[in-house]
């Protein structure tokens, strides 16, 4: 059955993972239409989008310009008119509007102010009045219950280094929590700029159970946030998700 995305991007780290979202949207044979909704559609011009995909990459709204349509606004930290209209007959949503990492490399984000609450409050307003019920939304490690090892490091340096982004997060999870929408919070280990994507993807439901590594590129938590948004496997909660576990190391 034919299906349209709505994914949002902000800029650096966490947000990054939105840009690859819309080339993971594009390898779904069955996505027929995307939107993009962002304060920096030049972002898409990029050859690096701080990442290790092979090749770089070139601005898939104008490869692909019938299947995309990119909608920029001013700020999140605006009410945006009719919104709800971007919306419309959309399958599901892929929101990566969050940060944890504001500072000396995105000054922009000190000065225009953290968005992931902002955003997030006005998009679940748009998909309700939409009637768009999935969204799979980004957070970070070290949010809700850390059943990851790295999430409790994660949590030291949010409360010592940048506790702005991490209320700004935590005021996210809540909105969503609060929702009547059918969410699924992303909690990804790695996604270092130098990760290559290897095609694979591991999620992490307990603690101490198939632990899950720490080399997960962009683009493949965007393979995986895409694939939730499309064919829902879990709803109403958070999911860690990472490279290969060590105990799965042998298997192919």
């Amino acid at each position: 059955m034919p299906a349209r995305l709505v994914v949002l991007y902000g800029i650096g780290g966490l947000s990054d993972v939105g840009r690859h979202a819309i080339l993971a949207a594009l390898e779904q044979p069955t996505v027929e239409h995307i939107t993009v909704i962002t304060e920096y559609p030049e972002l898409l011009d990029e050859e690096n989008w701080e990442c290790n995909c092979q090749g770089g990459h070139t601005n898939p709204s104008k490869d692909h310009a019938s299947k995309i349509n990119v909608v920029k606004i001013d700020s999140w930290q605006n009410q945006q008119d009719n919104l709800s209209q971007h919306f419309q007959g959309c399958t599901g949503v892929v929101s990566c509007l969050g940060h944890r990492q504001p500072g000396v490399k995105y000054p922009q984000l000190i000065e225009r102010g953290l968005v992931a609450a902002a955003g997030s409050q006005q998009v679940i307003q748009a998909m309700k009045e939409a009637e768009v019920k999935r969204v799979v939304a980004m957070s970070s490690m070290g949010m809700g219950e850390n059943i990851h090892w790295a999430g409790k490091l994660m949590k030291i340096f949010f409360w010592t280094n940048t506790r702005k982004a991490y209320k700004d997060l935590q005021e996210m999870e809540k909105l969503y929590h609060a929702s009547d929408l059918d969410y699924l919070l992303i909690r990804p280990t790695g996604l270092g700029e130098e990760v290559v994507p290897v095609g694979e993807y591991f999620t992490q439901d307990k603690k101490g159970v198939d632990v899950v590594g720490l080399e997960l590129a962009k683009m493949d938590c965007a393979r995986y946030m895409v694939e939730e948004a499309l064919h829902p496997t879990r709803s109403h909660t958070g999911i860690v998700v990472g490279s290969r576990p060590a105990s799965k190391a042998n298997e192919k």
